[in-house]
């Protein structure tokens, strides 16, 4: 009970962790400004003559370096189907002939989807093609160049700064067939003009995503050149952990679980993963031409989601085979049944509907299997197998990492989260295969003990045989001698009644070296236990080695037959073994005791040695020849530890000592 309660305030504690973590980012973002004092545009001007006064800012001579990135939210000018920089310098300044805009700006918010506003009273839609506009006042920079982009965008974008090109991403036009979109901006380093005021004019085009959905940033152009470098350094570092553990679980699928088909949804999961993280944001851009065909980033957002809901569906799977939580085929048809409602209306229902009334129900509903997982494993934590919890908490990296991700490529986090879902990813990846790495191990391990334990029973079985042959051989003597009793009575009826004692005496010695026989001690009630004793007392015996036995074991033992077989006969043997290589017979000695003492059931066993064991990775290794030789003190450890006990070894130069406790519950008869 305590084990469950345990358990289940760990998946509590994993349950709250995951709230926090994930809404911790969009709770920054929301009080960005009050916890940085970073000033926010109004009115599609942004004054940041205060700047030296923050962390990380320096005040110089003739301007302020930047040391970290400025997001410039809030908001902006915004022209609709018009390309306030490209239009000019294609000879179309956007004015009539009256020397008027042709397209008068409205002020928009920064970061948001511009289908959230009206022209003409009607809504924009989620395609299409305008220019933002903002003034940056009071800053003076000289001496290093700076850039302008926007982290991670998937829309087509140009940035201009007083007229220079800082940053591109993909094909802007207004033609939709012709915007091409990539995560990836190629920066350029601009010179900031004389002067404090600064015009900068951002030029987007787009197929599906409504405009600046995610914040511009603005910052020393080697800064932020150098931080890019290290992004992708640690990318490709990520992705080849996460490599190579889908290349090791398809192997281990191939080597040992090649039977078992339900199983292969683990490496198709990792590939999934795989797939994944080469769409996350700007990595997507070192795939776009070798695996994805040259795609527009704006085109795989339905593989995006296609592979989102794929991996939360096979976490149904991955509950079921390494926690050991059972679903049944209904709960496993209405979960796939109810992802795949969820895609197709994603599919089907048009982008600027999509984005103004679903864009966050959709992502919330996709939880419905998360908290039903949730309620799931507490509800049978007493059923979690070995490495069950592990996994639990490698499933709060996956649901983090989509989670986390899913805000960042939205818009709803200013931090850099870029690494986070390929960090998860690869975290999960890698506890996924040292699980399977463990579970192979361990089934290996329970093959070779259970080959071994099977050749102990059959060991057994000969031992138990050739004790009663032993003890029916003494029975047969008896049942001689009481054969012969009669005429051993007759004949010393005669001797007596002719007054031969001499020769009565010499019949007596006679017929007492002819019935002289050693008996079969009993050594305990218990008959199996009693058996497999009397066995290594013969074969002590006949090696001349003292063998001294204290047992107190009665039918009612604390383990059953079988084990109780394995656990004695495993200890004497070794016991044996060692006592035989004793080159003096005299030194040589095997001692066993067996009691309850305090609720627990005792086993000592002491024997001679002359050689310290042999220990690799913690384990005894035998000398005996055999492929299962080397388990017998394993095979002892797992049986105690499987009643609750506990095993223990000590030696020193001469002694050997095995010491075993298991407890002997209420309802159990005593041993004694």
């Amino acid at each position: 009970m305590i084990k469950v309660l345990n358990r289940r305030n760990y998946l509590i504690l994993g349950l709250v962790l995951t709230v926090v973590f994930m809404n911790f980012p969009v709770v920054f973002t929301y009080y960005y400004h009050h916890i940085t004092g970073t000033p926010v545009s109004i009115e599609g001007r942004m004054n940041l003559s205060g700047l030296e006064k923050l962390p990380g800012l320096d005040k110089k001579d003739k301007g302020i370096k930047l040391n970290k990135s400025i997001y410039l939210d809030g908001q902006w000018e915004f022209y609709w189907n018009h390309f306030i920089v490209s239009d000019k310098e294609q000879g179309n300044p956007g004015l009539d002939d009256a020397g008027q805009e042709k397209v008068l700006p409205f002020l928009i918010k920064v970061p948001d989807s511009w289908s959230n506003y009206m022209v003409n009273g009607k809504k924009l839609p989620a395609e299409g093609y305008g220019s933002y506009r903002l003034i940056i006042e009071g800053l003076e920079y000289v001496d290093n160049e700076v850039t302008i982009y926007i982290p991670d965008y998937g829309g087509a974008y140009q940035v201009f700064i007083d007229g220079q090109l800082a940053s591109k991403s993909g094909i802007i036009s207004s033609d939709l067939k012709k915007i091409f979109t990539v995560p990836k901006a190629d920066l350029y380093p601009v010179k900031l003009s004389s002067g404090t005021a600064h015009e900068v004019v951002i030029e987007v085009s787009t197929t599906r995503f409504s405009g600046l959905y995610m914040t511009p940033v603005i910052g020393d152009y080697n800064h932020i050149i150098d931080k890019s470098i290290t992004r992708n350094m640690i990318r490709f570092i990520l992705f080849g952990f996460a490599l190579f553990s889908f290349i090791s679980l398809l192997v281990m699928y191939v080597a040992y679980v090649r039977k078992k088909l339900h199983s292969f949804w683990m490496p198709v999961m990792i590939l999934l993963i795989l797939l994944r993280m080469m769409m996350t944001s700007e990595f997507y851009s070192y795939w776009q031409q070798v695996f994805f065909f040259n795609l527009s980033y704006e085109s795989i957002n339905e593989l995006m989601y296609l592979t989102t809901f794929t991996l939360k569906y096979l976490l149904i799977y991955l509950v079921q085979e390494q926690c050991g939580i059972n679903f049944n085929h209904k709960e496993k048809e209405g979960f796939l049944a109810y992802y795949i409602i969820l895609y197709l209306i994603y599919l089907l229902v048009p982008n600027e509907i999509y984005n103004y009334y679903l864009s966050v129900i959709i992502p919330m509903l996709t939880y419905v299997l998360d908290i039903y997982l949730f309620i799931k494993i507490y509800r049978d934590s007493q059923r979690l197998e070995k490495y069950g919890m592990v996994i639990y908490w490698s499933i709060i990296f996956v649901i983090l990492g989509l989670t986390i991700d899913s805000y960042y490529i939205n818009g709803k986090i200013y931090m850099d989260m870029s690494l986070i879902l390929l960090l998860f990813f690869t975290i999960f990846s890698t506890i996924i295969t040292w699980v399977y790495s463990m579970r192979t191990a361990d089934l290996y391990d329970d093959f070779t003990q259970s080959s071994s334990r099977l050749e102990m029973a059959k060991k057994q079985l000969e031992m138990q045989k050739e004790y009663y042959i032993a003890l029916g051989g003494q029975m047969n003597e008896i049942r001689e001698i009481k054969h012969d009793f009669r005429h051993f009575i007759g004949v010393m009826l005669r001797l007596v009644e002719e007054n031969k004692y001499s020769e009565l005496k010499e019949f007596l010695n006679e017929y007492a070296e002819r019935t002289e026989m050693k008996p079969l001690p009993v050594f305990c009630e218990n008959v199996v236990a009693n058996s497999i004793i009397g066995y290594y007392y013969l074969r002590a015996n006949e090696s001349g080695i003292s063998y001294e036995s204290q047992c107190s074991i009665s039918k009612q033992a604390p383990m059953n037959d079988s084990d109780l077989c394995i656990a004695l006969g495993n200890a004497l043997d070794n016991a044996l073994d060692a006592s035989r290589k004793i080159d003096n017979p005299e030194l040589s000695y095997i001692s066993i005791r067996a009691e309850t003492i305090n609720g627990q059931w005792l086993l000592i066993v002491r024997n001679a040695h002359n050689s310290l064991p042999v220990i690799q990775n913690g384990r005894y290794i035998s000398s005996k020849e055999g492929k299962f030789h080397g388990l017998g003190i394993q095979n002892v450890k797992k049986i105690v530890e499987s009643y609750g006990g506990f095993l223990k070894v000590k030696y020193d130069d001469v002694e050997f000592v095995l010491m075993a406790a298991v407890p002997v519950y209420e309802g159990k008869e005593s041993m004694e």
